[in-house]
């Protein structure tokens, strides 16, 4: 199975819009915004502007034979600078982001989509390069000037971003970033919830399900687990493209 720029810039899209709308504790829904400056409408268009993002990077590896190109995560930068067009509100959709830039970028430079792709996914952040940790860097620059929640930001001297994700860090950003180098172990049991439960229709209601059972391990940090909800909406969708979601 292969996928075109198009259909990348689809299932992200559906994904990331689909997410936020089930009823999920501590999380903004189609029946309440967590808070306000995270209203349900933010994400939506966030959501949307984020998928052509994401072509731009499927074209980039296409244009490069399909090997990881010299530079990625500029497009990481791009993606959040793009979440704020058309919309107020705060930092939406960067937890997203800095998993599926390297997600969907071992997709596509090995050409496989299902789930034990992410085993790969460290490979790829062992090559990428200090560009690309500088891009990271004002990545996370810009979703720190606008969330009083995220962790101060320190430019870190290092090669490549899979050195960068096994620093020790303050303790939230250490538990994100333990998912880059230990096989998205939360994401993976979070899919197989999907993937075991599904029926026609059910999809959001499942990704409930997901959702409680990841969100001790998340620390209750119920952003963190809503991205890696997202992440395995996606993983759903693209390996069952024709699945009616509600």
């Amino acid at each position: 199975m292969s996928y075109n720029s198009f259909d990348i810039m689809h299932y992200i899209i559906l994904a990331s819009v689909l997410e936020p709308i089930p009823e999920k504790e501590g999380c903004t829904s189609r029946k309440k915004d967590w808070q306000e400056k995270s209203k349900l409408e933010y994400f939506l268009i966030s959501g949307v502007n984020i998928g052509q993002i994401f072509y731009e990077l499927s074209e980039r590896i296409k244009n490069n034979n399909y090997k990881q190109p010299k530079l990625l995560y500029d497009l990481a930068y791009k993606a959040q600078k793009r979440s704020f067009d058309n919309r107020n509100g705060g930092k939406i959709n960067f937890g997203i982001i800095e998993l599926l830039i390297p997600i969907v970028s071992t997709q596509i430079t090995t050409n496989k989509f299902d789930i034990n792709v992410l085993d790969e996914v460290e490979n790829l952040l062992k090559h990428t390069t200090y560009k690309d940790v500088v891009y990271h860097y004002k990545f996370r620059k810009i979703a720190h000037s606008v969330s009083k929640q995220f962790p101060n930001i320190i430019n870190y001297k290092v090669a490549n971003l899979f050195d960068y994700y096994k620093l020790k860090k303050e303790e939230l950003e250490n538990n994100v970033h333990k998912e880059y180098i230990t096989g998205f172990k939360r994401i993976k049991k979070a899919y197989s919830i999907l993937e075991d439960n599904y029926e026609d229709g059910n999809l959001l209601e499942i990704s409930i399900i997901a959702y409680n059972s990841i969100i001790d391990e998340c620390n209750n940090y119920a952003g963190l687990a809503a991205d890696f909800i997202c992440v395995a909406i996606y993983f759903y969708l693209i390996n069952h493209p024709k699945a009616i979601i509600v």
